[in-house]
């Protein structure tokens, strides 16, 4: 069970960093000041995720 319960968190942070990492694509490839904020504003929770913190 504990062997389960590990996989599943790998694949939950594997799953943020490949979400936040598209939005960080987006924040770099954007031109417009507010999608940037946007997009800086939808990838907090992200950030927060991979560093544990809720």
């Amino acid at each position: 069970m504990i062997l389960t319960n590990t996989i599943v968190m790998y694949l939950y942070y594997a799953i943020t960093l490949f979400f936040g990492g598209a939005i960080v694509y987006n924040l770099i490839k954007t031109e417009k000041a507010q999608d940037a904020v946007l997009y800086c504003i939808i990838l907090m929770p992200f950030v927060l995720r991979l560093l544990r913190l809720k």
